[in-house]
């Protein structure tokens, strides 16, 4: 299974998204492998979700002058700080890699 597979890229986002949201790893693993056994337990599911955590889309840059008008707005309307995506997207692959190894031993 590739990065771009619809599943990898299913389970890499539900990972992130529980982390960014403010899910603990126990948490986040367990809706993650409901998700993966729904499937049908698809083999290199979990690896191939780690590495589409590179590839999923981010939010487009901003000029530097435009920053701070973007970040205002952004915590008006309860949208995380882009720190925060990014901790929640490092933990997701980093789960998601112990979860391919746990599948393959």
């Amino acid at each position: 299974m590739t990065p771009n597979d619809p599943t990898a890229q299913g389970l890499a986002t539900m990972a992130s998204t529980g982390f960014e949201f403010g899910g603990d790893p126990d948490q986040v693993a367990h809706d993650v492998r409901a998700m993966w056994e729904q499937l049908g337990r698809p083999a290199g599911a979990f690896e191939a979700a780690a590495r589409a955590i590179a590839v999923l889309p981010q939010r487009p840059e901003v000029p530097i002058a435009d920053q701070a008008r973007r970040r205002a707005f952004e915590r008006a309307i309860g949208i995380n700080p882009v720190e925060v995506e990014l901790a929640a997207a490092m933990s997701a692959r980093e789960l998601l890699e112990r979860m391919a190894r746990s599948v393959s031993c």
